[in-house]
């Protein structure tokens, strides 16, 4: 009786190819400056964290320090279950830009319509 609970309140797993898509839709989007999607890329909460005038303004000044894209190598992906947290899929790329390369740390976190980046840390390779 136990397994059958268990079993019924199982969560099907996290899409890592339709998060990684996500993923390197945003960075290419960002790269065209094409801003209009993010609040569709992003998580509720996360756009609610600061205006997207703001994210965009901070996108715009990444793109000045970095450069254009180039390319991009996915890395590594880690599902985090955290008690009493939604579970995230923590997606990790090396993106290669004009200037410098980065490495790209997102949050994909799946709410009402799909999956959705609640968070976005970029750090230079050379720093790590």
């Amino acid at each position: 009786m136990a397994l059958l609970l268990m079993a019924s309140c199982a969560q099907k797993p996290m899409d890592v190819d339709a998060a990684r898509q996500l993923v390197e839709r945003l960075i290419k989007e960002t790269d065209a400056e094409n801003f209009d999607v993010l609040e569709e890329l992003y998580s509720p909460a996360f756009n609610q964290s600061e205006p997207i005038e703001v994210k965009r303004e901070k996108l715009l000044q990444l793109k000045s320090a970095t450069g254009s894209v180039t390319g991009m190598e996915f890395l590594s992906s880690t599902l985090v279950e955290e008690f009493g947290q939604p579970r995230k899929l923590m997606i990790e790329y090396r993106v290669l830009h004009t200037k410098i390369n980065t490495i790209e740390k997102f949050a994909v976190v799946e709410e009402e319509g799909g999956y959705r980046i609640a968070s976005h840390g970029v750090e230079s390779e050379n720093m790590r």
